[in-house]
């Protein structure tokens, strides 16, 4: 069964606040650590086109390869993701195995991400560098529907007194576009 990740994400000014808020709400820190994203693009079908993407993710200490398929919702981000693990030993070989199959580098994105656990939730405090800060709040699931999850996703950006209009782009594409201007 495909495990499906939904999504809320939104600008905020000061993540200060929202930190604040989870403690008071109960939220457990998970960990805080940078991370960077670096993107690649397939050599025969475009993802800006197929809204996919496939994504290295850099931390400290391992790496994961995720494919994310196209969203499904006009409200949140929803979509499929598959992920796997790489031996950091091998992070290179990888790159070298894409690039000879004529993926290439698109972006690389740069943040620091703090991760909170409250409920079924999973909130982070990105910093995201060129972009600013931004809350993401994560459910994932094999057997949610899509009505329940924008449910449930609503309902948290109300318990963390949020009042901003979530942002359906993701960093790389608001990375690509502040590159343009």
């Amino acid at each position: 069964m495909a495990l499906f990740e939904y999504e809320v994400k939104v600008k905020v000014e000061e993540l200060d606040r929202v930190r604040n808020r989870l403690k008071t709400l109960g939220a457990n820190k998970v960990f805080s650590k940078k991370e960077v994203d670096v993107y690649f693009q397939h050599p025969c079908r475009n993802f800006k086109i197929t809204d996919e993407a496939l994504r290295l993710r850099l931390e400290e200490g391992e790496a994961i390869l995720t494919y994310k398929g196209p969203k499904i919702s006009s409200e949140i981000k929803a979509r499929e993701e598959i992920n796997l693990r790489i031996e950091k030993e091998n992070v290179e070989k990888l790159i070298s195995m894409l690039q000879k199959l004529g993926f290439y580098k698109v972006a690389e994105v740069r943040k620091i991400r703090e991760v909170y656990r409250l409920d079924e939730y999973e909130i982070s405090l990105d910093h995201v560098e060129d972009l600013g800060d931004f809350v993401d709040i994560e459910l994932e699931t094999v057997n949610e529907s899509l009505e329940s999850a924008i449910k449930k996703l609503k309902n948290c950006l109300n318990k963390l007194d949020i009042k901003s209009t979530p942002i359906l782009k993701s960093y790389l594409e608001l990375l690509l576009e502040k590159q343009k201007q």
